[in-house]
């Protein structure tokens, strides 16, 4: 007979949600899930808007894990946790509800007087301490804390299957990018804790100051840095190509994943030798032309070609292109700017950027 996932279903109000989480019952931070802070304010604002309104939202997942020695349970957000971030973002005054809550008017008054009739648009804007403050809007705070929320508990030792569900979930209801969806699937991998390792290096965590972070731009741009070196080759960073790798790579032994982590950084102690001011090459960060930095980098510490080599070819490279007008570029830069102009990610272009930037360095 086969055995089904085990799940049961039940209802929590926001008072009982958030009483459990003043006891530290809840853990947001569970391998496969994407990071805090994904959606925007107003995004957040607008779900705290639909509860004031009643309106249904989707089950949150919630995996319980029961601790045997004390027999209290703490429960894995499975799926939800952006919803219930912004519960308690809203609770602690940290966003405010939609100041366009009045405009969608549902609410019915017994004696409708010109008091009530202007409450809607009085608390749009407010943040949770004012709402509370003022007596009138007594009715929307017993609103706030009695909505329902549906819960789904999965009772499922097998952390994969788990994290199946996050991933069928996401799928189909509010989309993850890729690498969230690959975080998912593959967080327990040697590869996935590699390309993290890589991404907290402190070289890369500055150069990935304008990448969003919470969407895990960082760690997709360091796989496709960590799969150059893997492979050996160009390729066209599609999501189904990193898809394929992902899948390729999680199967490699520990020892595998190391060797190429270790030319990896090689790679990366090659960049640092070449004391590029990041400061007046403010565009260098741009991944486009990260990417080229790397792919040089790389080229020149397979072929035993040392820094001091190139290093104030590049320079002239780089300063020259972010500080003149495209009609004055010497050949080397004009190939090097159509390589950046369009499909930056392909394996064509990122061929051409290599080759543009051998040129310039006469190599």
């Amino acid at each position: 007979m086969i055995k089904l996932f085990d799940r049961n279903s039940t209802k929590l109000t926001i008072s009982e949600f958030y009483d459990n989480f003043e006891q530290g019952k809840y853990n947001f931070d569970v391998e496969y899930q994407r990071k805090s802070n994904v959606w925007s304010e107003d995004k957040r604002s607008f779900l705290i808007d639909s509860i004031m309104k009643n309106y249904p939202m989707p089950p949150v997942f919630m995996r319980p894990n029961v601790d045997n020695d004390t027999g209290k349970t703490k429960y894995d957000i499975v799926d939800g946790k952006q919803r219930l971030e912004s519960i308690i973002s809203f609770i602690k005054g940290e966003i405010p509800l939609t100041d366009y809550f009045w405009e969608d008017s549902i609410f019915l008054y017994e004696k409708r007087d010109v008091d009530k009739s202007e409450v809607e648009k009085e608390i749009s804007g407010k943040i949770f301490d004012e709402i509370k403050a003022d007596k009138k809007f007594a009715d929307f705070i017993k609103q706030f804390w009695t909505y329902v929320i549906n819960v789904d508990y999965l009772y499922q030792d097998d952390i994969t299957m788990v994290a199946n569900v996050f991933d069928r979930l996401n799928r189909s209801g509010e989309p993850l990018v890729p690498q969230e969806l690959r975080n998912a699937k593959f967080h327990s991998s040697n590869i996935l804790v590699a390309i993290k390792q890589l991404a907290n290096h402190n070289y890369w965590k500055l150069r990935f100051e304008k990448l969003k972070k919470e969407r895990m731009e960082d760690e997709e741009f360091i796989s496709e840095l960590f799969f150059l070196v893997a492979e050996d080759r160009f390729f066209d960073s599609s999501p189904k190509e990193i898809d394929r790798l992902y899948e390729e790579y999680s199967e490699k032994a520990e020892t595998d994943i190391t060797t190429i982590i270790d030319k990896f950084n090689q790679i990366t102690t090659f960049i640092e030798s070449l004391d590029i001011d990041y400061i007046h090459l403010k565009k260098l960060s741009w991944t486009t032309h990260l990417y080229g930095l790397f792919s040089i980098a790389w080229h020149c510490t397979k072929n035993n070609i040392l820094a001091n080599t190139i290093k104030d070819n590049l320079v002239n490279l780089y300063t020259e292109y972010f500080g003149k007008s495209s009609i004055d570029y010497a050949p080397a830069l004009a190939e090097y700017k159509i390589s950046c102009s369009s499909r930056t990610r392909s394996k064509d272009q990122r061929e051409k950027r290599l080759n543009a930037i051998k040129k310039y360095c006469n190599i």
